[in-house]
Order: structure tokens, then sequence, then C-alpha cells
């Protein structure tokens, strides 16, 4: 019988996929384990599997194309089976599903003398829920990009994260709080943000047709004028507006988990500058004569689990209760279903700390579509061979889109190295749920002092260790910086 092959999740962390080639073409069949595409995730290029032996009979999301997890891709079932039934069934239950999303209340007002927010216009899309209504009232055509910018702004389509007070205040002045730039966490709109739109003279603007707002080339006037509202000279008539492009979904994904980890972990930075001198004379050394050069980040991955074998206490994670959908951590320390019959007050919602007994290492990898962390499990028991000769693995199959969620999921400390881009020294954003991260930066030749008091010519490299302040106190990082710099300027020790 045809059935619907629906987008699955193939990691941890993706909601949506996008499909970036058909293996197989319509009409062929295929058995359970074969790959049918190629499907783009949050964090690298993975293959859909069968789940079964089959027919593919109808594609329904086609490359290029992106859809969320549980959504329908395609059609599988028996050679010549219609599937026409299965198609509608499938497209009347998205329509019922559009159509039960429910827009979130707003607080009732207070009786006030401003004015009430202005009805919103009946069109033919009145079926469809109101926060996802298109409003096209009609409306002169913007002579300029300035004009344009000031009298559409583009407003996502769902209600942003709001207090209620802020939507309360929104309503009460007449004003679409979907315009409103929220500076609480996450983006969350608060209502400071409100009163400054307000007093800024914001208003619930008309939107101007969708032909006027994407056809930036007939009014003659644009190519004269910048897009910030300054008239432009002469010589910058027809010059080609900036581009816009969608972020791949590393990219999204990449944006919302550093945001969320710089504005929910509280960031504090120690900064320590070494003599690099002894940690090159031993990789030389080590190299020598050998025809595969051992990477310098091998050793940094070996030496900095040596530090977290002395020092567990940064080797943790800091971890929230689970959101609605998910598992919530209990009392016991085990797990309570978030459907669970048990009254709320027995549910424990305070946070978890996670101290880990592996010591996993991630080394952060600058890609084309972004960045990505290839995790070297055990480092503390391996040899610098075997940790360079897995890392460069692993950086290989990142590069090919290749890697697994568990090749680069579930570090307890990551390192981030850009000394290789000339960079003397920076700050990095913790990678979550770890607790700590390792900035280094280039080797630097600079006057030092020597044990003997003279001024010498030195090579120095300089170590920032940034650590979340939830679970590491700053005399703990300040201890563990302390003697990591020790074992640097002293690496033997790292391998007895």
């Amino acid at each position: 019988m045809a059935e619907i092959l629906r987008m699955i999740a193939l990691s941890p962390t993706m909601s949506e996929g996008k499909i970036l080639k058909w293996i197989l073409e319509e009409g062929k069949a295929f058995s359970s384990g074969d790959v049918l595409c190629e499907v783009e995730t949050d964090k690298a290029s993975m293959d859909y599997e069968a789940p079964k032996s089959a027919t593919l009979l109808k594609i329904v999301l086609a490359a290029g194309k992106t859809a969320k997890v549980g959504d329908p891709v395609a059609v599988i079932g028996a050679a010549g089976e219609d599937f026409s039934a299965v198609l509608a069934e499938a497209a009347s239950s998205a329509a019922q599903e559009q159509v039960q999303v429910q827009p979130a209340a707003a607080t009732a007002p207070a009786k006030t003398n401003a004015p009430a927010a202005p009805e919103r216009a009946q069109t033919p899309a009145a079926a469809a829920p109101e926060e996802l209504q298109v409003h096209t009232a009609p409306k002169a055509a913007p002579s300029s990009t300035h004009d344009l910018a000031q009298a559409a702004p583009l407003a996502p389509a769902a209600t942003p994260p709001s207090s209620p007070l802020a939507r309360k205040r929104a309503l009460e002045a007449g004003v679409d709080i979907r315009l409103i730039r929220g500076s609480g966490p996450n983006g969350r709109v608060v209502e400071k943000d409100v009163e400054g739109f307000v007093e800024q003279g914001g208003k619930a603007p008309a939107a101007v047709s969708s032909t006027a707002a994407l056809d930036i080339k007939a009014p003659s006037t644009l190519s004269a004028r910048a897009s910030n509202g300054f008239e432009a000279p002469t010589s910058a008539i027809g010059r080609v507006p900036p581009a816009m492009t969608e972020p791949g979904m590393k990219r999204q994904v990449i944006a919302r988990r550093l945001s969320e980890s710089f504005f929910s972990a509280p960031h504090y930075y120690l900064k320590k500058k070494i003599s690099a001198v002894p940690l090159l004379a031993l990789r030389a050394q080590a190299n020598e004569g050998q025809p595969t050069k051992l990477s310098f980040n091998a050793f940094l991955m070996k030496i900095v689990a040596s530090t977290i074998a002395q020092h567990p206490e940064v080797n943790v994670y800091w971890r929230r209760p689970a959101t609605a959908g998910g598992a919530m951590p209990s009392s016991a320390g085990g797990a309570i279903p978030a459907n669970a019959a048990a009254p709320a007050a027995s549910v424990d919602m305070r946070p978890v700390l996670e101290t880990r007994t592996n010591i996993d290492i991630a080394l952060a990898v600058a890609l084309p579509d972004g960045l990505i962390t290839p995790v070297v499990r055990d480092c503390d028991r391996k040899t610098v061979r075997e940790i360079d000769a897995e890392l460069s693995a692993l950086i290989e199959k990142a590069h090919a889109g290749r890697l697994s969620p568990d090749e680069y999921e579930g570090a307890g400390f990551t390192i981030s190295n850009l000394g290789s881009f000339g960079i003397d020294e920076f700050t990095a954003i913790i990678n979550p749920p770890g607790s700590a991260i390792l900035a280094v930066g280039a080797v630097l030749r600079e006057p030092v002092v020597n044990a003997d008091g003279q001024l010498a010519v030195g090579q120095t490299l300089a170590l920032t260790l940034g650590c979340d302040h939830r679970s590491i106190d700053g005399a703990v990082g300040a201890v563990f910086l302390a003697d990591l710099a020790k074992l640097f300027e002293n690496p033997g020790m790292a391998l007895v």
C-alpha cells in the first residue's frame, strides 16, 4: 500500500532538512537500507536510507527544497500503484494543521485613552491564522529605497518572543509588535522596546504591494539614491544593490546556538601569555625524520587533556530542564516524560551540573559554509600521534560534509586556534553544553626578560580561557589556566 515517506531527524539537533539531491528517480525500486537521497542537516550532509523495500512512486520535495522533520518528502509503495488518495490525504492533513495554529493570546488591555489598534482587513485568506495573514492595502509605490524601507519594514510572519506587558503596551499604542527589535534574552521584546519604538514615531505600517516591494528596478530614482536615504553622486547611478541570500541551515544553527550560549551563559575570560619555545622544540624533535608531521593542534589537545585530568571540575556541563515535549530531569537523577500525569510540584525544575568522566575535546574547524567542532574522544588516554591521526581523519570528513553526529557532538572542552590566521589573541564563545573554551593565538617573536634578567628575543603564545561562571568559578578557572601554562612551558610532563 502506498505511503508517505517523511523527513526524519538525521542528527540530534536537526529540526529541518534540505534535499541536496535524489539518488533514485521516480519509478525506481529500492531495498531496505538503500540511499534514497542526500539531506543537508544543521551540521553535515547525511544519507537518507530507505526504511523498507518498495518503489519510489513520487518525489514530493524536490532537490534544493527544505522541509521540517515530519513533513512529506516522497511517496513509496508498489510499482504502478495509484497514490493520489495518499497525496490528497497528506495535503488535507497539512492544511488542517495550518488552520489549527493559534496566535498567542494577548492580555486584555486596561481602559485607556490611547487609540485602539486598527482592525485587520478581512481578505480571502481569512481562514488562515491571523498572524499568518498578509495584508496588501493599496499604496503608491515608493520613490526610493529609503522610502521603501520606511514604508514597509519586513516583519516575521508570527508573533516574536515578547513579554505580556510588551504585547499589552503594543496593543494600546496601535503598533505591530513584529516590527520591534527586542533587547531581551534571545531577542525577546520587552516593554521598554515598545516604548522606544513609539517615541521614535513607530506606527503599524500598511504594507505595500509585493510587486512594488520586490521590483527594485522599476522606479527610475532608486539607482540615484543610496539605501541609507542620502543622495548618491551622479557617478553612483547604475550601482548594483547588495545581494540578499538566505543563510544555509548550518549558518542558521550556528547563529542560534552561539547566541543562546553568549546571552544565557555569563562568560568571563582569563588571559595568559607563555613561552612557546619548549613546545615548539618538542614538536620539532618529534617530527624530525618523520614522513608525516604531527600537527600543532594535536599537541594542544594532549596538553589540555592532561590538565583537565588534574582539574575535572572544568570538564562539566550546565544543563537546564527540557522544555515541553522533552524529558525533564527528576530530583532522583532520572527523567520524567513531559506528558507524565504527575503533579507539577513533583518535577524538579532546577538545572543540573553534569561532571563528565571522559575527556573529550573538540577543535573548531572553519568550513566555507560555517563552523564545526569535530571531537577526539578520551584524549588523556591517547598519544599525540594517535590524536593527530584521528583529528586528521575527522577534519577531512568535515570538509567533505560527512561527519556523523557522534563525531561532532558531546565535547566537554573546546579549543579554537586562530594562530595560523595571524591572530595575536582573541576571545571565543563557549560551545554549549560545555563550560569552557580555550582560544589560542599565533606564536609571536617579541622582547622577553629571560631567567637571568636579560632582555632577549623570545617566542610567545597568548592563551585565553573562556568559562561559564554558572559552573566554573573565577578561582577555579584561574588555577586551571595557571597549571595549563606550566604544562605548555614543560610539555614533556604531559606525556608521562
